[in-house]
C-alpha cells in the first residue's frame, strides 16, 4: 500500500452544521452554517456558531438541575446537563421517553449536534472509557483543545450509491445502491492517549470483549447489520475465538509495546511509523497507528461503540446522498495541509510528488488528529480521507445488492475492508485513494496486516 504522513499541533478551524439544515464543510460554504440556539428540550444545551463563538441555548432548564417528570421529549429533557461528546443529556423522572434533538456540538472544529438521550434513569451521559478522564488525546482535541476527543457527530441516514464517480460536476456512474439508518460516527480518529486508556485497562485485569458483543443492536430488534454474505443471517459480534489476539493480564505491557512497535513492510513499517509510545508524552494527540482489525474492533467495544460498516464509512465520507468527490466538496486537497494529511506534506508542505522522492522521515509526519481543518465532512466529521487508514467491519467482496444495513460478514477470505488513505498515501496516484468512492487498495488480510505506514481506526456508535 503506498501511503503518506503529516503531523501537526493543533485544529484552527470551526465548522458546525445543523443537521437537517445545512451541510457542514462543503468548498462552497467552508465554513459550514453558524450554529443555533439550543432547543428547549436541551436544557440550556451549547451549541457552537460558525464562527467559533458559543451561542447559549434558549432551553428552559438550567443545565444542570435534575430533570423533571413527563414524557414528552420537551419535558424529559428540561434541566439536562449537556455533555461534551455531543449528545444531549439524559433527563430526570421521565418515563422513558427521549431528550432533546439538539445537544451540544462541542468547541472545536466541525462539531454537529446529536441525538439526545433516553430519559427515565436520570442523570447525564457519561463520556466513552477511553474520554472519561481528562488529559492528553483525550480531552484535548478541537480549535481550543478543550474538547473531546470522544464527540460522535450524528450522521443522519438515508439511501446513496456505493459505487459512484465524481470528478467535480457531480456524481455519474451510480449503482450499488444502499440504505443507512442514523447512527453516530466519531469525528476524530482514535488517539494514542485514547488508545492508552485501553491497554492500561488490560494491563489491570480487563478482559477483551465479550463474545457476541460489538453488534449495531439497535437495528433489525437487536441481531445487528443484515450479512450480505450469507442471507437471512446478522451480524455475529466479537468472536471468542479471537481473545488471544487481544493481550490481557500479566505481560500484556510488554506484548503491546512489541505489538504496536513492530518491524513491517514499507522501510520497517511500524518501527519507524508507530505513534505509540510506552509512556505518556508528545504523541497522545497523535492518531494511533499500526493497530491490527482485531485490536481496532475491541477497542471500539470496550469504548463503548463498534467498528463502521463499510456502508455506513463510505455514506459519511461521501456525504450521503450529495455523493462527493472529497468528504469536504470538490476542491482538490493541495499540498498545505489544510484539507487531507497525505504524500508527506506534513508538516512542512514538502511533499513526496513536488520533491521527486519520499519526504516521510518518521512519525513527525502525521498530524494531530483534526489539524487539516477544511477537510470536514458533511456530518462533521475530520480525516475521513488521509492521516490514517481505517479497518471497517467487512470482510472485502464485490457489492451484493439490495443492502438495507448490511455488511459483508461471512466468506472465505480472511481480508477486511481498511479505507481512508494515510499520511503517506502518495500524491504520485493523482490523489485517487482520498476520494470518497475509492475502492481500489482497501482489501487487507485482517490475521497478518497492522499497517506498513499509517493504519488506524474510528469508532461507530448507536444513537
Amino acid at each position: 500500500m503506498f501511503r503518506a504522513t503529516f503531523r501537526s499541533g493543533v485544529c484552527v478551524h470551526v465548522c458546525v452544521c445543523v443537521l437537517g439544515v445545512a451541510a457542514c464543510g462543503n468548498d462552497d460554504t467552508p465554513g459550514g452554517a453558524a450554529g443555533g440556539a439550543g432547543s428547549p428540550a436541551n436544557g440550556g444545551g451549547q451549541t457552537v456558531g460558525g464562527g467559533g463563538g458559543v451561542a447559549s441555548g434558549s432551553g428552559s432548564g438550567s443545565g444542570n438541575a435534575a430533570g423533571k417528570s413527563g414524557s414528552s421529549a420537551t419535558q424529559a429533557g428540561q434541566g439536562g446537563q449537556a455533555m461534551p461528546q455531543g449528545g444531549a443529556s439524559s433527563a430526570g423522572a421521565g418515563s422513558g421517553s427521549v431528550a432533546g434533538s439538539a445537544g451540544v456540538a462541542s468547541g472545536g472544529s466541525a462539531g454537529a449536534t446529536t441525538g439526545g438521550a433516553s430519559a427515565g434513569s436520570g442523570g447525564a451521559i457519561a463520556a466513552p472509557p477511553s474520554c472519561a478522564t481528562s488529559g492528553p488525546g483525550r480531552t484535548t482535541c478541537g480549535a481550543n483543545g478543550d474538547e473531546s476527543c470522544c464527540t460522535s457527530p450524528l450522521v443522519e441516514g438515508g439511501t446513496y450509491s456505493r459505487t459512484y464517480t465524481n470528478t467535480g460536476s457531480g456524481a455519474t456512474g451510480e449503482k450499488d445502491s444502499a440504505k443507512v439508518s442514523n447512527f453516530r460516527l466519531d469525528k476524530y480518529e482514535v488517539t494514542v492517549g485514547r488508545f492508552r486508556a485501553f491497554v492500561q485497562y488490560l494491563e489491570g485485569g480487563g478482559m477483551p470483549p465479550a463474545a457476541g458483543s460489538g453488534k449495531h443492536s439497535h437495528l433489525n430488534a437487536g441481531k445487528g447489520l443484515t450479512d450480505s454474505g450469507n442471507s437471512g443471517s446478522f451480524e455475529p459480534g466479537w468472536d471468542a475465538s479471537w481473545n488471544s489476539k487481544i493481550p490481557a493480564g500479566a505481560g500484556a505491557a510488554a506484548k503491546w509495546k512489541a505489538l504496536l512497535n513492530k518491524p513491517g513492510s514499507g522501510s520497517a513499517g511500524c518501527s519507524r511509523y508507530g505513534t505509540w509510545t510506552d509512556e505518556p508524552g508528545d504523541n497522545e494527540l497523535l492518531p494511533i497507528t499500526c493497530t491490527s482489525w482485531y485490536e481496532s474492533y475491541a477497542f471500539c467495544i470496550w469504548d463503548d461503540g463498534f467498528l463502521p460498516s463499510e456502508a455506513e464509512w463510505k455514506y459519511a465520507t461521501a456525504g450521503g446522498d450529495e455523493q462527493r468527490a472529497y468528504p469536504w466538496g470538490t476542491t482538490a486537497p493541495g499540498a498545505s495541509n489544510e484539507y487531507a494529511i497525505y504524500d508527506c506534506c506534513y508538516p512542512d508542505g514538502k511533499c513526496s510528488a513536488t520533491s521527486g522522492k519520499d519526504t516521510c522521515t518518521g512519525v513527525v509526519n502525521a498530524a494531530p488528529v483534526g489539524f487539516a481543518a477544511k477537510g470536514v465532512g458533511r456530518y462533521g466529521q475530520l480525516d475521513l480521507v488521509g492521516n490514517v487508514w481505517e479497518w471497517n467491519l467487512d470482510r472485502y467482496a464485490s457489492y451484493v445488492s439490495p443492502c438495507d444495513d448490511c455488511a459483508y460478514l461471512t466468506g472465505n477470505t480472511t481480508n477486511r475492508v481498511l479505507p481512508g488513505a494515510g499520511f503517506h498515501t502518495g500524491a504520485s496516484l493523482g490523489a485517487t485513494l482520498l476520494y470518497s468512492y475509492n475502492r481500489s487498495q482497501v482489501s487487507y488480510n485482517a490475521d497478518t496486516y497492522r499497517g506498513d505506514y499509517a493504519v488506524g481506526v474510528r469508532c461507530a456508535r448507536p444513537m
